[in-house]
């Protein structure tokens, strides 16, 4: 007999046993045949791999016993968990079987021999034993011992093996279901742009092809500025959930009211909750919630969960906003009375690219990317947010957490009225860009606010020509073949007629990095297609201001 004096929590052995996932499994040929090996080895009638779980002693194999389990109290092998392995020549000898019914029945056991089936981390799970209804006083030799306990140690790998194995399956459907996910996305992907596509092409058609009246040239020019904003606001998105997941995001953390910014989030709801007719309620508000975080990431959450609960709930729907404290936290909780979740739903709500039932309202759109986006920047903001529905047709309510602020008083940013904008003076502009329509149209927006602008399409000609044209201003797309749009601005900064300039990066390729070459390359500031004019406009009243 031999003691291994480690102690063990016998909670934790079992949350261990649990771990493997073997309890109550069917039989296994490979268990089977080292218990079948054993037995004629040792000329053992009975054999068993046994498992010590929660009040019961559970076979994964056996011979000679015609049962899968017994009661805890029964067990002999229970005794062996505290040594390495455990002999016993004629159990009537020993007192701890003397009340054993197994033993002291008449043919009761009499000999028994079990080695401890123990993980690499020392925890013991149960045994791997032999049993006669004849008393051994010789026991087993020197290599019979060895013998039994080598064979526990393959017992033992086979159970890590197929433990193993199991969550190799696991991770396997993990990967199908995310590649299926994936291809779900980017089937919405190609239907949300398109989408808008479609009434830009016919707004464009019409503008090209027919004498309008002044109203419908206008009315045409709404929907493609409206669309393309649908558009950008779907690429922003993206590119938003990949900046903050990541952790690149910058959040101005300032002391506020969550009070004021539910009530932002919701003016920007209210059209679509008043679209399918809802009745939105807000219940029991406290007289203080004061949090730290930045308003506008702060508003962007509630504004998400709000039209989640406006798209999934049936028209004349009701959405409960409450609001209280818990100690030192504030607790938020929208609930409607809408489609519901099932719990396989709820468990992948917060997943990237996981949505509800498509059928229910598609138009509205979106890319199942919005609650993995409230999820990130609770986090960010020390937040949680979890989801919660008795089932399908029965409604959903999310909860979200925030700490309180626990600062008497934080200084808050001081608003400084805008300038006074004017129109900028003429600016000589050059514009490169491979997208000769992109070129084209950006060129006459700049001319009719006032600039000149020449326009080139690679950079091979817009070194030809920019040169001659001496521009204040050059925006320079990034993609460009041949030379690429970091290049060119090397390639200019270097000539005397264009050193001078400031170039603006104008590119599909926004990412951090991309503004970081950007710099690195001489240019000062790099916005995203579709470019925003007001902004733009913005950059080059600054640029005009500035002494030549």
């Amino acid at each position: 007999m031999t003691s291994n004096s480690a102690n063990f929590d016998e909670e934790a052995r079992l949350a261990v046993l649990d771990s493997f996932g073997i309890l109550d499994t069917p039989l296994e040929r490979s268990f089977d045949d080292v218990v079948r090996l054993v037995s004629q080895l040792l000329d053992a009638p009975i054999a068993a791999v046994n498992l010590i779980a929660r009040g019961r002693q559970w076979f994964k194999s056996e011979i000679g016993l015609g049962t899968r389990e017994m009661p805890l109290e029964n067990s002999i092998c229970r005794h062996a968990l505290l040594l390495e392995q455990m002999i016993v020549t004629d159990t009537q000898d020993d007192p701890r079987f003397s009340c054993n019914p197994l033993v002291t029945a008449e043919g009761g056991l009499r000999f028994y021999a079990g080695a401890v089936l123990r993980t690499r981390d020392g925890v013991p799970l149960g045994t791997l034993c032999v049993l006669d209804r004849k008393p051994r006083p010789e026991g087993l030799t020197e290599q019979q011992q060895f013998m039994l306990t080598t064979m526990a140690h393959q017992v033992m790998s086979q159970i890590e093996l197929r433990q193993a194995l199991a969550e190799q399956e696991s991770l396997n459907e993990a990967l199908r279901c995310a590649d299926q996910r994936k291809d779900e996305f980017l089937a919405m992907l190609a239907h949300e742009l398109r989408n808008p596509l479609a009434p830009i092409v016919s707004a464009a058609t019409m503008l090209s092809n027919f004498e309008l009246q002044p109203s419908m040239v206008q009315r045409a020019a709404d929907i493609i500025a409206r669309q393309a904003g649908h558009m950008t606001s779907l690429i922003d998105d993206l590119l938003d959930v990949s900046r903050v997941t990541r952790g690149k995001v910058e959040l101005e953390f300032v002391e506020l009211d969550l009070k004021a910014v539910l009530a932002d989030a919701i003016e920007q709801v209210r059209p679509l909750i008043e679209k399918h007719g809802h009745r939105l309620v807000l219940e029991a508000m406290p007289a203080s919630a004061l949090v730290v975080g930045d308003r506008k990431r702060l508003v962007q959450v509630m504004t998400n969960l709000l039209s989640n609960a406006a798209k999934y709930t049936l028209e004349g729907g009701r959405i409960e906003v409450r609001m209280s404290t818990r100690g030192a936290m504030l607790d938020l909780a929208i609930r409607d009375d809408g489609i519901g979740m099932s719990p396989e739903l709820i468990a992948s709500a917060f997943d990237l690219f996981s949505q509800g039932t498509r059928g229910l309202d598609r138009s509205q759109g979106g890319l199942g990317i919005g609650l993995a986006l409230v999820r990130s920047l609770l986090k960010l903001h020390g937040g949680e947010v979890s989801a919660s529905s008795d089932g399908p047709g029965c409604g959903s309510t999310f909860r979200v957490t925030l700490p309180l602020s626990l600062r008497a008083s934080v200084a808050a940013p001081v608003a400084v009225p805008d300038a006074p904008q004017r129109n900028p003076a003429a600016l000589r502009i050059g514009v490169v860009d491979d997208n000769e329509d992109a070129a084209v149209t950006l060129a006459l927006l700049l001319e009719t606010l006032g600039h000149t602008v020449s326009v080139a399409h690679s950079a091979r000609e817009a070194l030809a020509s920019l040169p001659l044209f001496e521009p204040d201003v050059c925006l320079l797309d990034i993609g460009l073949p041949e030379m690429n749009g970091f290049e060119l601005a090397r390639a200019l900064r270097a000539r005397a007629e264009t050193g001078h300039a400031i170039l603006i990066a104008v590119t599909g390729y926004a990412q951090e990095k991309d503004r970081a070459e950007a710099r690195a390359a001489g240019f000062h500031d790099l916005f995203a297609k579709p470019v925003d004019l007001e902004v733009l406009g913005a950059a080059l009243v600054q640029i005009e201001r500035r002494p030549r």
